[in-house]
């Protein structure tokens, strides 16, 4: 009978360390493309810093109503061109240090060494520390440029380690990178603002949107960003599935080489404007789920003109290349991306009508990146973010001479009179005054085209109904820290 006892007993123990013991758990992102590294200072790529959010904080952060709120910051006071910052106590970086002045002042001055983040910083002239918890940054720009560039993910304070690995104040802390196709971040337990509901995130790189819809659909993954047009629909009849469907910060354009002849002739761009047909780029590709653009920066921006009236118009367009010996041969560069070659091909289709002949090149997102800083286009087809919902993010890496190559002007584009109106809105104090800034240059840039803005992106994200606490985020660095099933 003891035996038979001790046998039982032994048996009851093996199942509930099979199956009593909690399960790991786990949330699975699939992304478009691959992070390209785990410093969020040295890229601005959506899909590193979709990453990169779970492990840092920001100083600030926008609400849903594009408003300014601390997140590392307790609060702020502006005076005689100086905020004074009071840092939240008892925030710890991931190695168990405890954030301060010191950390924030040289995390912020690292970005001004980095050339793709500098941008974001040069509104800073002097970071003062005042104690261990409170600092004074010195700008020297209009206020509300300096606060809504600290809210960028970019901007996020990092510090490095005793092994001089970067780590953050964020939810979820880095396990292993890797290559950046499988990104493993684990929970923060000590989280300033509790600890996550999950145990681990993992970010899978999966470049075709149809599989990316169907990992979702097998639970392989429970988020997919970037879903496409025509999988949305599959979302309506799912019992499992849902989407989210909102405005990015983001602007699909055409972007031409104004420094290559004959692109550097603005009448032909006037021409390559008027014939590209937008309503069927939004319709053939994104089922008229997207909205037709008529400005850089999108109309959930500050500094946004609306514009009603619609510019195709192919008689203009061909009217205008009459005065030119066609065909003329242009080389148009697009990265990896099934939305990007459709878009080219409509873009080659359209202009063919008017007498230019478009040729596709198709690079890898990181090659893309690095010859069209160098200026080696004709013309490309890009996405930007105004990721900090100010228009000075969007028009002065886009369109200031200063910014020319890899910040982000890869146009090439140099108009005195942009760069002006661009530093004068820098240091306007009124928002009245700098939003007229930014419609002049609006006009300007519709009169010239160095850039043709196509669609606004939206963003459709699926998501199993099982996980809550997802929080959109218009700059596309979606929020994860209250995940969970």
């Amino acid at each position: 009978m003891k035996k038979y006892i001790k046998i039982l007993l032994t048996y009851i123990l093996l199942i509930t360390g099979l199956f009593g013991a909690s399960q790991e758990q786990i949330v699975k992102v699939g992304l478009g493309y691959s992070g390209r590294s785990y410093d969020p200072h040295r890229h601005t790529d959506s899909s590193t810093l979709a990453i990169t959010k779970q492990i840092y904080n920001n100083l600030f952060i926008l609400n849903s109503k594009n408003e300014i709120e601390g997140e590392l910051a307790q609060n702020y006071l502006i005076k005689n061109n100086m905020v004074e910052i009071e840092l939240k106590k008892n925030i710890f970086f991931q190695d168990g240090e405890e954030l301060n002045s010191e950390i924030v002042k040289k995390s912020l001055e690292r970005n001004k060494t980095i050339p793709v983040t500098k941008v974001l910083v040069d509104p800073i002239e002097k970071i003062e520390i005042v104690d261990k918890y409170r600092l004074k940054i010195k700008y020297t720009t209009n206020v509300d440029i300096l606060l809504h560039n600290l809210t960028h993910s970019s901007m996020a304070i990092v510090k490095e380690d005793s092994q001089n690995k970067l780590v953050g104040t964020g939810p979820f802390k880095l396990l292993d990178w890797g290559t950046g196709q499988k990104v493993i971040l684990g929970k923060n337990p000590s989280y300033f603002k509790g600890a996550p509901k999950v145990d681990k995130l993992e970010f899978l790189t999966i470049p075709e949107a149809p599989n990316r819809y169907i990992a979702l659909e097998t639970n392989e993954i429970q988020i997919a960003y970037d879903i496409s047009a025509i999988d949305v629909k599959a979302f309506k009849d799912s019992k499992d599935l849902k989407i989210i469907n909102e405005l990015s910060y983001g602007t699909d354009f055409l972007s031409i080489n104004t420094d290559k002849a004959p692109l550097s002739d603005k009448n032909l761009r006037r021409a390559i404007g008027y014939a590209l047909n937008k309503d069927a780029i939004n319709e053939a590709i994104f089922e008229n789920t997207s909205k037709v653009a008529n400005s850089i920066i999108t109309p959930n921006t500050f500094g946004y003109s609306s514009k009603e009236e619609k510019e195709y118009n192919l008689e203009k367009a061909k009217e205008i290349m009459a005065n030119y010996k066609t065909p003329i041969k242009i080389e148009l560069w697009i990265y990896e991306d099934t939305s990007k070659y459709q878009m080219a091909q409509i873009i080659q289709a359209n202009l063919k009508e008017i007498g230019i002949d478009v040729s596709i090149q198709t690079l890898e997102l990181s090659s893309f990146l690095q010859l069209t800083a160098q200026g080696k286009h004709d013309a490309l087809i890009g996405l930007w973010y105004t990721s900090t919902g100010d228009a000075d993010y969007g028009y002065y890496p886009l369109l200031h001479n200063n910014s020319r190559g890899g910040v982000g002007n890869r146009s090439f584009y140099n108009n005195e009179q942009v760069n002006k109106l661009l530093d004068e809105a820098r240091k306007e104090s009124s928002k009245e005054k700098r939003k007229e800034k930014y419609e002049k240059i609006q006009k300007i840039i519709e009169d010239e085209k160095p850039i043709i803005p196509i669609v606004y992106k939206m963003y459709n994200i699926g998501i199993n109904k099982n996980v809550k606490g997802f929080k959109f985020n218009p700059n596309g660095n979606h929020v994860l820290e209250n995940i969970g099933y």
